[in-house]
């Protein structure tokens, strides 16, 4: 991306901004409704659900269909209960899962399910990582999906993230500082929102020393490097991020990380990868 196409991108992102100053959406803090005690048989129908979200859910491989099968199991088990903290945040991880590589035309709503699900989560345990995770992860990409709900968003992610880190947290390989990472290098800067790539840099920094050979670290540093080029028009940077693109999503001998369900993530972060090089050239 040239250096005047990205202006006109910040252009657009201050249009936006400032059309949301007049029309800004919460993002939602609903929890689920709680339950009656389940009777014995529900109990049982309870525990079957949970197995059958979570076996559908590393199921390999991954594929959005055993995946919504998964979000389906999750549903089913929380009309029952909606009192355990690790199967709330589970089906959060689902929602945000579909958010992200599901259908378009149903990525809110499941997103929007996801929050009421993390909002749930952190209720039960105000200081647990995956629930605190999961409810910024879902903030975020409420406002990619829906720009009106940005400023809302904005606060519950730096919020969240900023928790986790002071906790230690480095949860899913530097997970918090590579969300902050990405809304500071992403964001409208101020007055209007909060980017601000010298935090950019120091979080991405920070996610990379935690876990360098983790792809998502890879393609957002990637990012951050043909941002920081374009805009200082500096070479060197254009070329580490090129070179960093081609070592852990180019080359033949490139591989997913060893984790479940990874094989399918790792080609959506390929696709990303060619087309960050295709803006950026």
């Amino acid at each position: 991306m040239s250096a005047r196409n990205l202006d006109k991108y910040h252009a657009a992102a201050c249009v936006m901004a400032f059309v949301c100053l007049a029309a800004c959406s919460k993002v939602p803090v609903r929890v689920v409704d709680p339950t009656s005690e389940p009777t014995t048989q529900e109990e049982r129908d309870y525990l079957q659900f949970v197995r059958e979200g979570r076996g559908a859910f590393f199921k390999e491989p991954r594929d959005v269909q055993t995946v919504a099968i998964s979000a389906k199991k999750y549903a089913a088990a929380i009309a029952i209960r909606a009192d355990d903290y690790d199967v709330l945040w589970e089906a959060a991880r689902t929602s945000v899962w579909l958010g992200n590589f599901g259908p378009e035309d149903s990525a809110k709503a499941n997103v929007k399910r996801g929050l009421d699900y993390a909002n749930s989560a952190v209720k039960l345990q105000p200081e647990g990582e995956e629930g605190l995770f999961y409810l910024g992860a879902l903030a975020g990409k409420l406002a990619d999906l829906d720009f009106t709900y940005g400023p809302s968003s904005v606060k519950i992610v730096v919020a969240r993230m900023e928790q986790l880190i002071a906790n230690g947290s480095m949860y899913i390989y530097g997970g918090p500082d590579r969300v902050l990472a990405a809304l500071y290098m992403r964001a409208p800067g101020k007055p209007l929102s909060v980017g601000d790539y010298d935090k950019a840099k120091r979080h991405m920094n920070r996610a990379i020393e935690i876990e360098p050979h983790w792809p998502e670290n890879q393609l957002y540093m990637a990012e951050l490097e043909f941002r920081l080029g374009a805009k200082t028009d500096d070479a060197k940077l254009t070329a580490s991020a090129r070179k960093r693109l081609q070592e852990y999503f180019f080359n033949p001998a490139a591989t997913p990380p060893m984790a479940m369900g990874s094989e399918f993530e790792y080609g959506q972060l390929q696709k990303d990868a060619r087309k960050l090089r295709e803006d950026y050239k």
